[in-house]
């Protein structure tokens, strides 16, 4: 598939970059601002601006043009509060140092005074607690039934008899059942993000951020091996009714995960430069070496694959000066 329609390129430090690798460098994969690092760099592009341009007009152009784009992006992927605080951090800064016009597109600023005024919560039920009890063990019933039958020789009749409630109560919570299948799944991509999310704090190199993937998303496929299950025979339905991969569903609930890779190997660490190609490079290796296992009735700890799935991609997507030691021990063990 062509993802040259997603790319969006802006100047920046003189030179003309992807926007996600921009930002990357200014969030955590979970789509927190690094505010301190992000005031660092807009205070540094001011300043070298206006030794050229002077704290004219030419500046604020820049600025307005730069947080238009970025800004934007954000808003685009539902990173409201990002973009916000990106916002106010980006005006506090250029206000410090004098540049006091900055002449941003009026939709865009009545789009972010919108995102400010909007509530927080809405205030909550005093029955909010037992509905959510109720419709995440739907979820968890749905997934026993769907499992074990089949999604398509699956029935709401089942689902309503394993939850002990009556087939209309679980109709208030879901629509259909494909419904169901779908907020299933996008609940365990939800698990998946804060777990990934939590992986990722404080890793700062491709390497390592690829590794930790890897045994992150093992570690979760061996916990949770019957919705895996259920994953690879079912994707997901998504909300338009397009049918489309959970992976593809999973990276766009993952916001800035391309922008966090794209950032980090800005030193060339990958052969391949597609986050694309990375991501679904590893997956497929994986979801070979999780069929083996299921093959072989889970005889064995799933993790014990790890060092070999490591050594493999690994070596395989790093350019040699950035592999690093082996994982594995010349006679097929895990290395120490």
């Amino acid at each position: 598939m062509d993802r040259s329609k997603d790319l969006v390129y802006i100047k920046s430090g003189g030179r003309r970059i992807a926007l996600y690798a921009e930002l990357g460098g200014y969030f955590s994969p979970d789509g927190q601002l690094d505010d301190g690092r992000f005031r660092t760099f807009i205070r540094v592009a001011l300043r070298e601006r206006m030794r050229g341009d002077g704290p004219g007009h030419e500046v604020g152009v820049w600025l307005a043009e730069y947080l238009e784009n970025v800004l934007a992006y954000l808003r685009d992927k539902g990173l409201d509060a990002a973009a916000l605080q990106l916002f106010e951090a980006a005006l506090d800064e250029s206000a410090a140092l004098g540049v006091t016009r900055v002449p941003l597109d009026p939709a865009l600023l009545r789009g972010l005074m919108a995102a400010a005024a909007a509530p927080d919560a809405q205030r909550e039920s005093p029955h909010r607690d037992d509905a959510d009890d109720k419709r995440a063990r739907l979820l968890e019933c749905a997934l026993e039934v769907f499992t074990s039958r089949g999604f398509h020789s699956a029935t709401i009749d089942e689902v309503a008899a394993a939850a002990g409630v009556a087939k209309g109560t679980v109709y208030r919570y879901f629509k259909s059942k494909e419904d169901l299948l779908d907020q299933l799944l996008l609940a365990t991509s939800q698990r998946v993000v804060e777990r990934f999310s939590g992986a990722f704090s404080g890793v700062d190199d491709v390497r390592g951020a690829v590794e930790q993937f890897i045994r992150e998303w093992v570690g979760f496929i061996e916990e949770n091996h019957a919705l895996y299950r259920l994953i690879q025979a079912e994707g997901i339905i998504a909300h338009s009714g397009r049918r489309t991969l959970f992976y593809e569903y999973l990276i766009t609930n993952f916001p800035m995960a391309k922008e966090r890779i794209a950032s980090m190997n800005a030193a060339g660490e990958l052969k391949v430069m597609s986050f694309y190609t990375v991501l679904y490079g590893v997956l497929g290796f994986i979801d070979g070496v999780v069929h083996k296992w299921f093959r072989s009735n889970m005889d064995y700890p799933l993790h014990d694959e790890i060092p070999v799935i490591l050594e493999t991609l690994l070596n395989g997507l790093l350019r040699d000066d950035h592999r690093g030691g082996s994982y594995c021990a010349p006679d097929g063990g895990a290395s120490a």
